[in-house]
């Protein structure tokens, strides 16, 4: 079971605690906020009142012996970079930083950090990318030029089969999973005479270009 560190337990910082025990992994959740750590307590599996900036206070709750590290200090820059810093110091593998601006980021990279992520730029590009695209709810990336899309289906394939759908031999997508009309039967992995309805959501992954040109 992999354990994890999250640092900060705001919003973004409770929600990434919450998932990665939802996901099956050990928590050590810490915040100077004594508010925020209560409110934790319940969902993680330690949960303590810490000063992320001092290192001996981050190895007492067993920091050195997590496999990654989440920061997610957001009000304060500077107390994020040395927190990264002496993640670095503990020898901590992967650390996970939040940063607001592209300055940040290069700062973030040169105390330690091994990904960086912008909240609020990744949104934009989902969002972005969801309005354009014709019926696309929304869109996830899941690696480098592979993104998994919930669709609406449209006269292309409603009345059809899965077979006869043509989005595999055609549109080289791989169907995940179909939300039936009104949300209350999710099908996973439907077999080839799977016949879509109006209504129907579909879960599709595939490559960029082809979700583009299919979605277009």
């Amino acid at each position: 079971m992999k354990r994890f560190l999250v640092v900060g337990l705001g919003r973004f910082g409770r929600a990434v605690a919450e998932g990665l025990i939802d996901a099956g992994g050990e928590v050590i959740a810490v915040d100077t906020d004594m508010h925020f750590v209560e409110a934790a307590r319940d969902r993680v599996t330690v949960a303590a009142q810490v000063d992320s900036v001092e290192p001996d206070a981050l190895r007492a709750v067993g920091a050195e012996e997590v496999d990654a590290a989440v920061v997610a200090i957001g009000a304060d820059f500077a107390a994020e970079i040395l927190t990264v810093a002496i993640l670095k110091e503990l020898k901590i593998k992967e650390i996970v930083a939040r940063a607001n601006t592209e300055r940040e980021r290069r700062i973030l990279e040169l105390v330690g950090a091994t990904r960086i992520l912008s909240v609020e730029a990744e949104m934009g590009q989902r969002l972005a990318r969801s309005l354009v695209a014709t019926h696309v709810l929304d869109n996830v990336p899941l690696s480098e030029g592979v993104s998994m899309i919930y669709w609406t289906a449209d006269e292309r394939v409603i009345g059809r089969t899965l077979a006869d759908s043509e989005l595999r031999s055609r549109w080289h997508l791989s169907l995940v999973a179909v939300r039936r009309a009104g949300g209350e039967k999710l099908e996973i992995l439907p077999p080839p005479d799977f016949v879509f309805h109006e209504g129907d959501v579909l879960l599709l992954v595939g490559a960029d270009p082809r979700l583009a040109a299919f979605t277009k």
